[in-house]
């Protein structure tokens, strides 16, 4: 992946989101959302390698919510796209159990499991957590070449 400047905007001056899908925490959301950010993507030109590392970093996240969540109920998820001068935004959020991946300490092994951390923090310019009114909301911005 190709890293470059510049920063994220500010939270004051993050766009509204340009496009978002809600979704229901099942393994088939993961296709739906796919098929969404392919549909957001035909008409721009992206770089392959940053089209690529969206799509892999919306399929982790979304896996992560749909095997980890703790309940019977299936979390509520809304995913939204935003540009930006210099990049994109991929905020995910859902009313599951919390979870920190800013914070969260990356795996020592090549064990599966917690290796979509080291994607996230691989393939994003940066990352974002908040957990506000009972719903974990991520971040992920990517920078654009300059």
């Amino acid at each position: 992946m190709i890293s470059m400047p510049p920063s994220p905007p500010s939270a004051e001056l993050r766009p509204i989101p340009c496009s978002e899908i809600a979704l229901v925490g099942t393994y088939a959301a993961i296709g739906e959302a796919g098929d969404w950010l392919a549909e957001w993507l035909a008409p721009r030109r992206l770089p392959t390698d940053l089209a690529f590392a969206l799509r892999l970093c919306l399929e982790e996240v979304l896996a992560n919510i749909v095997m980890h969540s703790a309940t019977e109920l299936r979390p509520n998820i809304l995913a939204s796209l935003a540009e930006w001068p210099g990049g994109l935004t991929l905020t995910i959020s859902d009313d599951g159990i919390a979870f920190d991946p800013v914070n969260a300490k990356s795996p020592k092994s090549a064990e599966i499991g917690g290796n979509g951390l080291i994607l996230l923090r691989r393939y994003s310019s940066a990352m974002d957590y908040q957990r506000e009114a009972g719903r974990n909301r991520l971040t992920l911005s990517f920078s654009l070449p300059v």
